[in-house]
């Protein structure tokens, strides 16, 4: 059962108005490229959401991020080039995500912290040479394309995959409000009191990294359906090291820090384009400053903010004491 504070509520009136403004761009933005990219943020935002339940809420380091995108990518351009129909398609790639992420889990499930995260960049890397060599299904480093698209309207497109940002916030966050998220967050702040208390941990941290592993699958059969062309480097480290990015930037631990951070990632190098040579070394310089000046994040930072200034408020209520 959730228990919603009024500071809750008007996070969720907040959260209505932002979801109103992007929903409203369309109208008044008609360039194909910028709804494309505004596209790509909301399909990053949901491989980020799905990375923050296990590096923000379970203390698990995941860093299998790569195979689960590219699992899914590869299970929805497959199906579509067969014939079958998208819902099916994404819903295959959602499957195969789990399932893949439970294999990964239960291999390396006795490995613990920097260990754990090691073991699941190996097991990505694995699934990227999986994906090179079989040539028959996977047309090799050749990739695939010629698949359907998700719609043929970038404006309808936008609209369709920002109400998938919206339902699988809504789907995490009761998650995380829930006493399933309670003790993922016993789990990530004390592994050994949370098993001394009677908490399945194993059990929890499975469910976790299985969850997480089908938004991930989910969001890269998003990905491959927008891109209209997938290749083995998508399972590289470059999927790892830009979803690291947007939970980083945006606050591990946070409802809407992922869907900030992916914002963030994939909006500046675009606005940074009219610096042409030095767009890259201006966008670098900017996380770098960002992310020492804001360590939890974003959402983090603000939330710490907002904390201490009601430390004041509340010690000089009637009663209380200062």
């Amino acid at each position: 059962m959730l228990n919603l504070s009024g500071n809750d509520y008007v996070k969720v009136v907040v959260g209505i108005a932002v979801f109103g403004l992007f929903a409203a761009i369309p109208l008044f933005v008609t360039a194909d490229y910028i709804l494309y990219v505004l596209s790509v943020s909301a399909v990053m935002a949901i491989i980020a959401i799905g990375l923050n339940i296990t590096n923000g809420y379970v203390g698990l380091l995941n860093l299998a991020v790569g195979g689960l995108v590219a699992t899914g990518s590869y299970i929805t351009a497959i199906m579509l080039l067969r014939g079958m129909p998208m819902p099916l398609a994404i819903f295959g790639a959602i499957i195969g995500g789990g399932v893949l992420a439970a294999i990964i889990f239960l291999i390396f499930a006795r490995l613990r912290g920097f260990f754990f995260g090691l073991a699941t960049i190996a097991a990505a890397e694995v699934i990227r040479l999986l994906i090179r060599n079989v040539d028959d299904v996977t047309n090799g480093v050749r990739g695939l394309r010629g698949y359907s698209r998700l719609t043929d309207s970038s404006a309808t497109t936008y609209w369709i995959l920002l109400i998938i940002v919206g339902l699988v916030l809504l789907v995490v966050g009761a998650m995380v409000r829930s006493t399933l998220g309670l003790r993922w967050r016993a789990i990530r702040e004390n592994r050994d009191k949370a098993l001394s208390m009677g908490i399945p941990v194993l059990r929890l941290q499975f469910i976790g990294y299985v969850i997480s592993g089908m938004i991930m699958a989910f969001g890269g059969g998003l990905y491959g359906v927008l891109l209209q062309y997938i290749e083995p480097d998508i399972a590289g480290l470059g999927t790892l090291v830009q979803a690291i990015l947007m939970v980083a930037l945006g606050g591990a631990g946070t409802i809407l820090g992922p869907v900030i951070g992916a914002i963030a990632i994939t909006m500046i190098p675009e606005v940074l384009r009219v610096a042409n040579d030095l767009r890259l070394v201006i966008y670098g310089l900017t996380l770098i400053v960002v992310v020492l000046a804001l360590p939890g994040g974003i959402m983090g930072s603000i939330s710490r903010y907002i904390r201490t200034r009601r430390r004041p408020l509340a010690s000089q209520r009637p009663g209380v004491p200062g």
